[in-house]
């Protein structure tokens, strides 16, 4: 008799243990916080440069 060839069984995508979700959601949350941050950043330096050419503005009429 001939060898039988072992078929190797993957697990679908939407069946991956417990701790491999919670690692990329936990993942997905750093980005998430990390750009929101970077967000605030920017729109809080947008908003002094304006504040800025306001007083400017408003001293030189």
């Amino acid at each position: 008799m001939a060898a039988r060839k072992r078929i190797v069984k993957k697990r679908p995508q939407f069946r991956l243990p417990i701790e491999a979700k919670e690692t990329e959601e936990q993942d997905l949350k750093k980005v998430k916080a990390k750009a929101l941050e970077e967000f605030a950043d920017d729109q809080k330096k947008a908003n002094e440069w304006l504040d800025k050419e306001l007083e400017k503005n408003l001293k030189n009429p």
